[in-house]
């Protein structure tokens, strides 16, 4: 049952890395689409570091769908960027978790993982929490947050890679599925810089590094290679749904950090800390969390 401490391990170390995301969306790198080109670029040093300390299959299945994932995974950062920008990192983080309905359903048709009633209950507390996480008040009105149709779209694309990436790894290790998947992050990355509103917005952007924002980007990377291998190596030994349920324990991570983030270091990065806030959120977590963990029985 070790990949049970791993499967807890990724979700604690992506909290970090949205933070550290939110921080640099925020203030620093507005555009999503060069954010995402920068985070590809460093992932280079992931790239060397997989092939310097491990075997890779050259398996051509696995090669595809590793770089499928890649594709997919390209997707749904840009749209998880601009939701960053636009929204607080403790609101994003819970509605990326309606992939865990994405995974589920595809895990029953693809994967053989059955559906019962509590599985059904599950997905109705995701949709309440999901609803509630994304609910915002002002002075005058409730209203829901714009960012909800572009984590949306990112919780779609990472549940179906996460379906893949379950299947890819029953013929190849998760050494080898991580280095094609960041393989594929750099082919596809970099294409968006064909368009020429696209490249000049990247240069600009470049323009702002300097050395306290590359440790920051290369701090990201490695934290990130790090959870993304503990979350494979947990799927590789556990089942799809249960390691699923368990990462989605991250809404608490970052719940925690921004909190402690915005009490201690404001001018990093600073979310509404009022008490209706922090109890419509506390419960919506509370809903996603427990309705992940019901698909799982």
């Amino acid at each position: 049952m070790d990949w049970v401490v791993f499967a807890f391990l990724a979700p604690i170390l992506w909290s970090v890395c949205n933070v550290i995301d939110k921080f640099l969306l925020e203030k620093r790198i507005r555009n999503p689409i060069s954010y995402q080109i920068i985070i590809t670029l460093f992932n280079t040093i992931s790239i060397i570091i997989i092939l310097l300390i491990a075997p890779i299959s050259t398996n051509v299945h696995g090669f595809l769908l590793g770089m499928i994932t890649g594709l997919l995974g390209v997707i749904a950062v840009i749209f998880y960027n601009k939701s960053m920008i636009y929204e607080e990192a403790s609101r994003v983080v819970p509605l990326a978790y309606l992939s865990s309905i994405v995974v589920l359903i595809l895990a029953y048709i693809f994967l053989g993982e059955f559906f019962n009633f509590e599985k059904y209950l599950g997905v109705i507390f995701i949709f309440i929490g999901g609803g509630l996480i994304s609910y915002k008040k002002t002075k005058k009105k409730w209203y829901f947050s714009s960012a909800v149709k572009f984590i949306l779209i990112s919780a779609f694309l990472w549940g179906v890679s996460s379906v893949i990436s379950k299947y890819t790894l029953g013929f190849i290790d998760f050494f080898t599925l991580t280095l094609w998947q960041l393989l594929g992050y750099l082919i596809f990355g970099p294409l968006f810089l064909l368009s020429y509103r696209v490249r000049i917005s990247f240069l600009k952007d470049i323009r702002k590094f300097n050395k306290k924002i590359i440790i920051l980007m290369i701090m990201n990377t490695l934290i990130y290679l790090i959870a993304v291998l503990a979350f494979l190596y947990a799927t590789a030994n556990g089942m799809i749904s249960l390691v699923y349920a368990i990462a989605s324990t991250q809404p608490f991570f970052i719940f925690i950090y921004m909190l402690i983030v915005t009490k201690l270091a404001p001018k990093i990065v600073k979310e509404r800390i009022d008490k209706s806030t922090i109890s419509l959120k506390i419960m919506a977590i509370l809903l996603i969390v427990l309705g992940s963990w019901l698909t799982v029985f």
